[in-house]
């Protein structure tokens, strides 16, 4: 049984590996992949003491700490845990089960879908969430962007520097002088409002988008090689409904200390209900869950609570 089992392994998860291993307790990281919300970031240049850098660079530069500590990294899916005798038992989608004491959830959030028809045959077949991933394997076709706000205007300019031909589209009315729009217009977007899209066609891969005028019920297609998803995140949460408390948003509550409603489960990044989303409170996060687990697993013992400054973590 391990003493540490890690759901995640974005900067938070990353974090509390690295904090509970090297306090040497039993840690082991279920994830799908190292980095989380980290890989779609091109530059990261707010992270204290670290020069920008991607976030590919920053997850794997604190997967090499974790490593040195002797973590087990395991790539797969969590689909559902539950209390087990002294601790939790979690169960993955490739079939594993595995036991541990305590529990820190750290699960960050995923890309909210558009739910149009074609969306799941085709992802990953011209159907994108990740401009910063997949942008390179388009260069020079046309695509489609899917949404509004900074996130799509950040996923157009990343898709214009691979020169492709970008559409942004849009189903709510953009008004004349629109800021966002300029912008769009002057990295040579061409942008595409009040439509809905009904439907992402394609053979083996992408071929088209069926989009809906809004004003007139009237349909028309669209050309496209990639269509890239921006809706924004939410919170990978609806396997723990009635295992952890969630707020409205299908956030995690938890308390200062990284503790959630059941005691040995902890919790922390961007799937609490921490209002900051930002890679170093992620990480802060992690550590505080790290900390406050290993302090629990100390009172099972009947051992008292360690209180660590950064001068005794230094030693």
């Amino acid at each position: 049984m391990y003493e540490v089992l890690i759901i995640g392994g974005g900067p938070a998860g990353l974090t509390a590996a690295l904090y509970a291993s090297r306090q040497g307790l039993k840690t082991i990281v279920i994830t799908i992949d190292v980095g989380g919300q980290l890989l779609m970031s091109p530059r990261i240049e707010n992270f204290p003491a670290t020069p920008p850098l991607s976030g590919f660079e920053l997850a794997n530069g604190i997967l090499e700490q974790v490593k040195e500590f002797g973590a087990e990294l395991i790539y797969d899916e969590v689909i559902g845990i539950e209390e087990a005798g002294e601790g939790f038992r979690v169960r993955t989608k490739g079939g594993g089960e595995y036991e541990a004491k305590t529990v820190i959830l750290a699960v960050g959030k995923r890309p909210r879908k558009l739910n149009a028809p074609g969306e799941d045959k085709f992802s990953g077949k011209g159907v994108s969430y990740c401009a910063v991933c997949d942008a390179p394997l388009y260069r020079g076709k046309r695509t489609a962007v899917i949404g509004w706000g900074e996130p799509a205007y950040e996923a157009a300019t990343i898709l214009r520097k691979h020169d492709n031909e970008v559409y942004v589209i849009h189903s709510g009315k953009i008004h004349a002088g629109s800021e966002l729009l300029e912008k769009l217009r002057e990295i040579g977007a061409k942008v595409i409002s009040e439509v809905k899209v009904e439907e992402i066609r394609g053979d083996l891969v992408v071929r088209k988008l069926v989009l809906r005028r809004l004003k007139d019920g009237g349909v028309e297609e669209l050309e496209v090689d990639g269509v890239f998803i921006e809706l924004g995140y939410i919170a990978d949460t609806s396997w723990l409904k009635g295992f952890v408390e969630l707020n409205e948003n299908g956030e995690i509550i938890t308390d200062k200390l990284g503790r959630t409603s059941r005691k040995g489960v902890f919790a922390a990044g961007d799937a609490t209900d921490m209002p900051y989303k930002q890679a170093v409170i992620a990480a802060a996060q992690g550590a505080i869950a790290a900390l406050s687990a290993s302090n629990y697993l100390r009172s099972l013992l009947g051992k008292p609570e360690v209180r660590s400054d950064w001068r005794k973590l230094a030693e």
